[in-house]
């Protein structure tokens, strides 16, 4: 390459430059302030205050994978949590969770739950709120092996898993 070709490169790069730096413009910028300040995120839990229990037809069960129910079988749990609420706009329901409606022994017996939150029977509907900080959530769950009218042995040595249930608290979304 000649020296009046890359003298001509250079002057065609310079002015490239001297181009693009004339077409800058400025520009201002304002701003308001919000006057927030920090935010913080509420919080729900559950924590164990009196250790849970289960009886086999009112007798104190130790082990509850050691029992081996027959039809006419009560099995009954009982515990309480202490709830920590907070959050100005919080409602959660309590339910059963980990008990799964398709084990083997599920179709076989009927389960009900009860729920008390400061000693009073939480209804349907009912839900937790920051004003239940600091409350017992006292649960009952009633696990019936009916004795039926027939003879029917379907049941024999099938299972239902307990060893995922739990009282759960399911916060609820505060724009539905």
């Amino acid at each position: 390459m000649n020296k009046s070709t890359k003298g001509a490169i250079a002057a065609g790069a310079a002015a490239a430059l001297l181009l693009g730096g004339a077409g800058t413009l400025a520009y201002w910028n304002a701003e308001g302030d919000l006057g927030g300040g920090s935010i913080t995120a509420g919080t729900l839990t559950l924590t164990e205050s009196t250790a849970g229990a289960w009886t086999l037809n009112g007798e104190a069960v130790s082990d509850i994978s050691s029992v081996l129910v027959v039809p006419g079988d009560t099995l009954v749990y009982t515990g309480a949590w202490t709830i920590g609420a907070s959050g100005d706009n919080l409602e959660a329901e309590v339910s059963l969770e980990g008990v799964e409606a398709t084990d083997t022994l599920a179709e076989f017996v009927d389960i009900e739950e009860s729920y008390t939150v400061g000693g009073t029977p939480i209804a349907d509907g009912d839900t937790i709120t920051e004003d239940n900080d600091g409350d017992a959530l006292e649960a009952t769950v009633t696990i019936d092996f009916d004795y039926g009218t027939t003879v029917d042995n379907d049941s024999q040595g099938t299972t239902l898993d307990l060893s995922d249930a739990s009282v759960t608290l399911t916060q609820l979304d505060p724009q539905a």
